[in-house]
C-alpha cells in the first residue's frame, strides 16, 4: 500500500526570534571560562572579553558587573557541573565497577585538561575565598566517589579487601589537594591534568587485586 503523500501549500519561514539574554549571557561566561582557565584571570581584561565577542562594554557590564562575578560563576558552574556527574558515574550501579573507575578518571581529568597552574596562581593569590572553595569541594566529593568505588570494588573482589575504602580515599584526597598547589605544579614542570593522572595511575597499581589488575588494563584507556 503505497504512502499517503501530504501536499500543502508552501508555508513562509518564521522571522527569526532575537536571541534571549541568556545568550549572551552564556556566551560572556563560555568566553570566560575558557581564556581564565588556559590564561589566568589576571591577564584578561574585561576590555579583552568585550572585544572578542564583538559587543559593547555596556552590555558585557550588564550581564556581570565585573571581573570578580564573572569568575565567581565561573567556579560555581564548574563546581555544580562536577559534582553533578561525578555522582553520576559513581552511582550508576549497571556498569561495572572497573568502567566506572575508568570513566571517572576520564572525566577528572578532561575536566583538569582546561586549567591551567595560571589559572590555579591568580586564584590562589587572589582569590583565597574561592580557592578554599574549591578544596573544601574537593574534600566532600573525592571520599565521597572513591570511597563508593573502592567499596564496591572490595565486593567485587576487584580491590585487595585488607585495604580501608575511608584510608584510601582520604589519602588521594591529601596528595591531590598538595599535588595541585600551583608551588608543586611550578617545581614539577607538569599541568594539572598530568598530576591527576600520575597519581590515579599509582593508587590503581598498589590497591588492586590481580582481578582487579587484569579487569583495569583490559579497559578502556582514557
Amino acid at each position: 500500500m503505497a504512502a499517503k503523500r501530504h501536499s500543502a501549500a508552501p508555508v513562509s519561514s518564521p522571522a527569526p526570534l532575537a536571541p534571549p539574554a541568556a545568550t549572551a549571557f552564556a556566551r560572556i561566561a563560555d568566553a570566560a571560562r575558557r581564556h581564565f582557565s588556559a590564561l589566568g584571570f589576571s591577564r584578561i581584561t574585561m576590555d579583552d572579553l568585550a572585544g572578542e565577542l564583538g559587543m559593547s562594554k555596556k552590555t558585557l557590564y550588564a550581564h556581570f558587573p565585573g571581573k570578580e562575578a564573572l569568575i565567581s560563576h565561573m567556579m560555581e558552574s564548574r563546581i555544580a557541573h562536577i559534582r553533578t556527574n561525578m555522582r553520576a558515574i559513581v552511582d550508576d550501579e549497571s556498569v561495572p565497577v572497573v568502567e566506572r573507575a575508568h570513566r571517572m578518571m576520564a572525566f577528572i581529568v578532561r575536566q583538569m585538561s582546561e586549567v591551567s597552574p595560571a589559572f590555579l596562581r591568580d586564584l590562589e593569590r587572589h582569590h583565597p575565598a574561592l580557592y578554599a572553595r574549591m578544596e573544601s569541594v574537593r574534600a566532600e566529593l573525592l571520599p565521597q566517589v572513591w570511597g563508593k568505588l573502592l567499596t564496591d570494588g572490595v565486593a567485587a573482589g576487584l580491590v585487595r579487601p585488607e585495604l580501608d575504602p575511608a584510608f584510601v580515599s582520604e589519602m588521594i584526597l591529601t596528595a591531590v589537594q598538595g599535588l595541585l598547589r600551583p608551588a608543586v605544579l611550578d617545581r614539577l614542570q607538569l599541568p594539572p591534568h598530568e598530576v591527576i593522572d600520575r597519581v590515579l595511575t599509582i593508587l590503581f597499581a598498589g590497591i588492586l587485586t590481580p582481578a582487579g589488575r587484569k579487569a583495569y588494563e583490559n579497559g578502556p584507556s582514557r
